[in-house]
């Protein structure tokens, strides 16, 4: 019997229609220079600045572990991903006229992004068993449309990708009838789940899981009634299922999931015990529960008509994401739910979508409430409204089925009796709706509400002619089109660069901001900067000037404790706009000024005295009691394991090296001393003194500090961080094992093909 070819020229052609389709979707951004989706303070001063920091990283052959350009120092990993594979596409372009990321390869990535949740989304269905056209509307529905089509952070886009995907397998392994196979199947699933992982979307990720264990516990109950039921479309199923076979499936894909996520997931839970988080109200521990008060509000109850209307801001809370996967693609969604109930996942997704709504309701839901009691770290997801996610992914689903059930049901009028006063009715009342506008001029309705009523009735025409009879070849190709046209209109992650200019392009304003950076960074020694305006610019990963601030939600705690003392940080230079009346600045431009502040410690000093605090809150109360000269005294929290000594000698300290990992010195300490380096004390550094190992003690509340010798002494300081480097193991090992059980049950066997999979 020959092996099927892996992909068939029909397969092909629709991965290729999807190729395109994601194209016209992105039409502003990848076929046009006039629009942009780098908009906004976080999408300028976080994605893209994080994305210029590890391509440089890249480019120098290692790791982006540690970012010494902002916030004085700080790991990589604890908000920016820097380990998801797919990334590396950017490493393979080169800057720009202006030394920066190509814009216009990023929106071809997003893109790409988008067109790989289209492609998982297409084999899932397929997996279903639904046909090529209906796989193919169900993928533009999940891709463009629901939250995946209104994400403006790129790391959660690229993890909400990868559910399909996971889905697919795990369906493959729960239908298996061999062991290995089984856990072949649920090892590639857990590959895509650590994929979702490293993006760093680590809550979407957490979503995910959710949706994986409610999905096998519904299976094995389900299935343990009735064995023969069919799992993709009414297969009969020959194996009997048992909760201990499901339950281990999840936990294969669990654990391979974290095992390979384990090099971003490790880094990152050292850093929550280290670091704060802003969220509504002010700073949080990251590792502390988030008060139930402090959550970002659900969605409110009308946004379920967001479905129909994708009117956004009026949904609710800080964050509305409506669940709009297109006008027809709803119908069709209910039509699957009416006509292939019989489908076991189908069951399952309605109930799935039906209980997601109530818990993205947030504080108006009492489920939301007690799952947030009750759950362990479901606190960290922080949004109640970023699960409707699971409603797009469900709606999407469904609306393949609706599609095919059409396709196949053509032409039966009984059958369709009961949809056709609905289709009638909606459409009359969406006309109405349209022209009494028109005629009492006192009746205003928006634009976009206008713009659904359109669809609506262009969508119970699409329904009313798909009962009537088959659909030929051309006539599918408009009713694709009119998808691709209603999701297209509501594509607003895209701006206008010329009214950015009028309103402020964060964008624009970087750019400008090179020639000072630059100018900043020529300067002889080391030390920071600061921009001193409102929603200061990320110009530290932008440009690699050090600087005291990068966009970001999270921040050291010793930082933010230590970020008023700023002469103590080495805030040399400071950069304003070039209208700022006060005199005396180095540099100018045509838009900026550059300041200079002499006061501001160095980067490295010697002292030879200590004052002994008892704790590390005691540490930095003496850093504001009047008449501590930091230049001379460091303060402690322990004592020091030998004593200090008077240097009658002046100390000279000098740098060798300074690098994103790692860094030297030369210092000439006329007695023994402490080298205090005005560097944020994190663990995972390591220091030698003359070739010997050296403790770094964490001193004046924030700082590194390293016992030196009288006389000449060379200082090297590396950032080895055990978690990553544990991490990076288990993910290699997981990663080996998966290969390695994949390569051993690769073959599948007649049995178990699936039909309509090629």
């Amino acid at each position: 019997m020959s092996a099927k070819p892996p992909m068939s020229r029909a397969t092909a052609k629709y991965i290729a229609l999807l190729a395109l389709t994601m194209i016209v979707f992105h039409w502003k951004t990848v076929l046009t220079d006039q629009f942009t989706s780098i908009v906004g303070f976080e999408g300028v001063n976080q994605t893209y600045a994080w994305l210029h920091f590890w391509v440089r990283s890249v480019w120098s052959g290692h790791m982006p572990l540690w970012d010494p350009y902002v916030f004085g120092g700080r790991p990589f990993t604890e908000e920016m991903a820097g380990y998801y594979p797919v990334r590396l596409l950017f490493a393979l372009v080169p800057l720009n006229r202006n030394d920066l990321i190509s814009p216009h390869f990023y929106h071809e990535y997003l893109a790409f992004t988008r067109f790989l949740a289209a492609c998982f989304m297409f084999a899932l269905l397929r997996e279903f068993q639904r046909s090529r056209f209906a796989s193919f509307i169900g993928a533009c529905a999940f891709s463009m449309g629901g939250v995946l089509g209104r994400l403006p952070w790129p790391q959660y886009m690229e993890s909400c990708v990868w559910l399909p995907a996971i889905f697919l397998f795990l369906l493959r392994a729960l239908r298996s009838e061999q062991r290995g196979r089984a856990l072949a199947q649920a090892s590639i699933g857990g590959l895509c789940m650590g994929m979702s992982v490293l993006t760093g979307g680590v809550q979407f990720a957490m979503i995910q899981g959710i949706f994986l264990a409610a999905a096998v516990a519904y299976y094995a109950a389900v299935h343990r009634k009735s064995s023969g039921a069919a799992l993709t479309g009414g297969l009969p199923s020959r194996l009997t299922a048992y909760w201990p076979r499901e339950f281990s499936i999840l936990c294969v894909i669990v654990l391979a999931g974290l095992g390979i996520g384990a090099v971003q997931l490790l880094p990152s839970f050292e850093y929550g015990h280290l670091s704060i988080r802003s969220i509504s109200g002010g700073w949080l521990p990251t590792d502390q529960k988030i008060p139930y008060d402090r959550l970002v509000h659900g969605m409110w109850p009308q946004s379920i008509i967001s479905s129909i209307f994708p009117v956004g801001e009026v949904m609710g809370g800080e964050e509305p994401w409506p669940h709009y996967i297109g006008a027809l693609p709803l119908f069709l969604a209910v039509i699957g739910i009416w006509k292939c109930w019989g489908n076991l996942w189908v069951r399952f997704l309605v109930v799935l979508a039906l209980i997601t709504f109530a818990y993205s309701l947030g504080e108006f839901s009492v489920l939301f409430g007690v799952l947030y009691a009750v759950v362990p770290f479901l606190w960290m997801a922080r949004g109640a409204a970023r699960f409707v996610y699971l409603i797009s992914f469900a709606f999407a689903v469904l609306s393949a089925f609706g599609l095919d059930s059409l396709l196949e049901g053509a032409g039966q009028i009984q059958s369709w009796a009961p949809v056709r006063p609905f289709l009638k009715w909606s459409a009359i009342l969406c006309a109405a709706a349209l022209i009494l506008p028109g005629v009492f001029t006192q009746v205003t309705v928006g634009i976009w509400t206008n713009l659904s009523l359109v669809l609506i009735l262009g969508s119970c025409a699409w329904i009313f002619r798909l009962t009537l009879r088959p659909l030929p070849s051309s006539a599918r190709v408009l009713l694709a089109a009119f998808v691709i046209f209603d999701l297209g209109c509501f594509n607003w992650l895209s701006a206008n660069k010329n009214e950015l200019v009028k309103s402020g392009d964060e964008y624009v304003q970087m750019v400008t901001l090179r020639n000072a950076a630059e100018f900043v960074k020529m300067q002889p020694g080391l030390h920071r900067a600061r921009v001193s305006i409102p929603s200061e610019p990320n110009i530290g990963d932008f440009y690699e000037t050090p600087s005291m601030f990068g966009g970001a939600a999270t921040a050291l705690t010793d930082y933010s404790r230590m970020s008023p003392h700023e002469d103590l940080l080495n805030v040399r230079y400071r950069i304003k706009p070039v209208s700022t009346p006060e005199p005396g600045a180095i540099y100018q431009d045509s838009l900026w000024k550059v300041y200079e502040d002499k006061t501001a410690y160095p980067r490295a000093w010697m002292t030879h005295r200590t004052i002994l605090e008892p704790s590390h809150d005691a540490a930095f109360r003496r850093l504001d009691t009047p008449g501590v000269d930091l230049h001379n005294v460091t303060i402690v929290e322990a004592p020091l394991p030998s004593a200090l000594y008077t240097s009658t000698t002046a100390d000279t300290v000098r740098f060798t090296s300074y690098n994103a990992d790692d860094l030297s010195l030369d210092v000439n300490a006329g007695a023994t001393g402490l080298l205090v380096l005005s560097e944020i004390w994190y663990p995972g550094w390591r220091a030698t003194v003359n070739g010997k190992s050296a403790e770094i003690r964490r001193v004046d509340g924030a700082f590194r500090g390293i016992l030196v010798p009288a006389g000449k002494s060379h200082v090297e300081l590396a950032y080895v961080p055990f978690t990553f480097y544990a991490g990076a193991g288990i993910s290699g090992l997981t990663s080996l094992g998966v290969l390695a059980i994949w390569l051993v049950y690769r073959r599948k066997s007649p049995a178990e093909t699936v039909p309509g999979m090629e």
